[in-house]
């Protein structure tokens, strides 16, 4: 019977355990075997984020002296359009860009006196654990707190970084082939450490590209800075069995032509074991199809906590004791 001591999970806004409703992460912390948590979900979070923040809590695990089989890992993927840009020059890009939290610069220093990655010990956890907080930050720090150098970027956000990004540099075949980068890359790693471990994805946009991209049009010819022509929303889809990108109707023969074909995503997707990923196609459609609890809140995507504490029970528990013999009852 394998017990995990040490819980490490990662995400976006689904995974995340600062917020209204009590995400996944903290129902399953209820394992009993389970004492030390780190919990990296960030809203907003994309994949790139994501991976680096897995890896390097891991590391920081080990390098505490945790063993490697001790060790449960559990990430749910972010969307694809989600992007991340990493500068040194915090004064400049803290201007340009979304601030999620503290408004000034003075006091969103300040909070990095809290280290990010400090593991939590359940059995010595006061009621108020300040640990956590800094998480929902933009800028951020993965390691050095002093020097925040990580930004996120999200295509519901107007910022000029935001903005030249989209603008100038995403498409839907680079959005996927990093988010496939980014999963190969944590899958290996976790591998090579030989750490248990599972993936799901959070909603139906992993490999599904829905964000805008600018094919360097001119920002006046985004209306309402959604950098979508005319406002609409375009997007498609990848099926490695349909050999190509299937786009929606209302593209036009250009867009289609230019992305037709991807010899440069089916490797990758084909290299990422499903083997590790829950048995449902994503959290969010879960939530909305078979869960027998509701939302919380009208119009919000995001479970609810009796609809995360259900996925806990019939998704993760069942697949942990299938794949790993690990069990949610005292043995």
């Amino acid at each position: 019977m394998s017990s995990p001591t040490v819980l490490i999970t990662g995400g976006c806004s689904y995974s995340q355990v600062q917020k209204q409703d009590q995400s996944w992460p903290l129902h399953l912390q209820e394992l009993p075997s389970i004492r030390y948590v780190s919990h990296t979900g960030h809203g907003a979070g994309g994949n790139q984020i994501i991976s680096r923040k897995i890896i390097s809590t891991v590391m920081k695990a080990i390098e505490l002296g945790h063993k490697p089989e001790d060790i449960l890992v559990g990430v749910m993927w972010s969307a694809c359009d989600r992007q991340s840009h990493y500068s040194t020059r915090f004064d400049q890009n803290y201007t340009r860009t979304s601030i999620l939290g503290p408004q000034h610069k003075e006091d969103f220093i300040d909070l990095l006196d809290v280290p990010c990655d400090l593991f939590v010990d359940l059995h010595n956890k006061s009621d108020e654990d300040p640990s956590q907080w800094q998480h929902g930050t933009n800028p951020f720090s993965i390691r050095d707190q002093k020097n925040p150098k990580h930004y996120i970027m999200n295509t519901h956000w107007n910022d000029e970084l935001t903005s030249i990004y989209f603008e100038h540099f995403v498409n839907p075949q680079k959005a996927i082939i990093e988010t496939c980068e980014n999963i190969l890359r944590t899958q290996w790693f976790l591998k090579d450490k030989g750490i248990n471990y599972f993936f799901s994805e959070y909603d139906y946009d992993v490999f599904h590209y829905t964000g805008p991209f600018g094919y360097g049009l001119e920002p006046s010819e985004h209306p309402g800075h959604d950098f979508t022509p005319n406002g609409s929303i375009h997007g498609g889809i990848y099926s490695v069995n349909s050999e190509c990108i299937q786009w929606p109707n209302d593209y036009t023969q250009e867009m289609h032509d230019q992305h037709l074909t991807n010899p440069e995503i089916d490797y990758l997707y084909n290299a990422i074991d499903k083997d590790y990923f829950l048995p449902i196609n994503n959290l969010g459609e879960w939530a909305r199809e078979t869960s027998i609890y509701n939302f919380a809140r009208k119009g919000d995507p995001h479970p609810s906590t009796e609809q995360h504490r259900d996925f806990v029970d019939k998704v993760i528990l069942p697949f942990l004791l299938e794949k790993y013999n690990i069990s949610s009852y005292n043995v």
